[in-house]
């Protein structure tokens, strides 16, 4: 049996019933995604579009946790999360039995039952593999995605931690670490909440928009409302917010969402003074958040999708992402091949220094 659920609250139980025995990142925890779809995805016009299959006796065995957002006239189902979520999974019951052909069944049952028809799945950033468990949505005939994904392993000690850096490296961080105490008390924050959460998603946002002039999309978007919203809770999906200061100033940021033993940074920030920026704040405040979360006990780490040197300087996992494009009705068939060729495009500018420079900088003078 397959139902189509239009409403968040509608699936919650089935959601959480397989929440507890599918292998998914955070961005797939109903707390996150209700936050999110409740904010942002209510900003960019998502309608909510949660299919799921159920046995015989009527138990939930897989749930697929999409949103249908209309563009030219093209009904387009995706992965509910938007740019927000960097990984993107179903939610599977193990030992369901769903292969690729059998979600593939899925999907098109789905998409021709609804009430008004998809036109096209568009199923990006999903890795091939998560936590050694491989994703049967990404079909065999999926695209790469225009970007990898980055993940480490934690040791189970501090001092494990610190062994995996060389003695340059922490040279390095020490030295910046005291420059950086000539602008005042350096001082790391970590799971910040409150009034304090506000004021450090308020610098980052701030910052981000000196960088990348994005401000002006995430106040559209209602992300501080997001941001906050998640930072509220204690459960699967919920937010932590870390920050590093100097004499009382906020000068780097980090935002992740957490599932069990495993943290994924989401957004992170730091100042664009350029005295403050040569003391690289966002690496020191990197290295803080991963000896914080040792110390807690967490397993897996995780940077997101997206190339970046310091990315390469902690994480010891490339997580391959890919793209899967389903046709439904004649509209989506028309419109596949040109969303295909987009992304190929654009994963040759990301995958290629010299255009991804220029890529970026266009991307910011057009936020501008």
């Amino acid at each position: 049996m397959v139902q189509i659920f239009t409403k968040m609250d509608d699936a919650r139980a089935d959601w959480l019933a397989l929440s507890r025995v599918a292998t998914i990142s955070p961005y797939q925890s109903f707390a996150f995604l209700a936050a999110w779809l409740e904010t942002v995805g209510r900003a960019e016009g998502v309608s909510p579009f949660i299919v799921v299959a159920r046995d015989d006796a009527g138990a939930p065995e897989a749930l697929l946790p999409f949103g249908v957002i209309v563009r030219k006239k093209i009904r387009i189902a995706s992965y509910l999360g938007g740019r927000e979520s960097n990984f993107n999974l179903p939610l599977l019951r193990p030992g369901a039995g769903y292969d690729g052909a059998k979600l593939r069944a899925l999907l098109d049952t789905a998409g021709r039952r609804a009430s008004t028809p998809v036109d096209l799945y568009y199923l990006r950033n999903q890795p091939r593999r998560f936590e050694d468990v491989t994703n049967p949505l990404a079909f065999e005939n999926a695209q790469d995605s225009p970007s990898f994904g980055y993940g480490a392993t934690l040791p189970a000690t501090v001092d494990a931690l610190a062994a995996r850096l060389s003695k340059d490296t922490r040279k390095k961080l020490r030295r910046k670490e005291a420059r950086l105490a000539e602008y005042g008390a350096v001082a790391y924050e970590h799971r910040a909440r409150g009034a304090r959460a506000a004021e450090i998603i308020s610098a980052l946002i701030r910052q981000k928009s000196e960088r990348f002039a994005v401000g002006a999309d995430f106040a559209r978007c209602d992300m501080p409302a997001l941001l906050q919203r998640l930072c509220d809770r204690d459960d699967d999906g919920a937010m932590e917010l870390h920050a590093i200061s100097a004499g009382g100033r906020i000068v780097a940021a980090y935002a992740g969402v957490t599932r069990g033993h495993r943290f994924s940074a989401m957004l992170n920030s730091f100042d664009q003074e350029a005295e403050i920026a040569r003391c690289s704040p966002g690496d020191l405040l990197l290295h803080a958040l991963m000896r914080d979360l040792v110390a807690r006990g967490m397993t897996h780490f995780d940077l997101g999708a997206g190339e970046a040197r310091y990315k390469n300087s902690v994480c010891d996992e490339t997580i391959e992402l890919c793209d899967a494009l389903t046709p439904v009705s004649a509209l989506g068939r028309v419109a596949a091949p040109m969303l295909s060729a987009y992304l190929r495009l654009k994963r040759r500018v990301k995958q290629t220094p010299a255009l991804a420079g220029a890529y970026y900088r266009l991307r910011s003078a057009r936020a501008a």
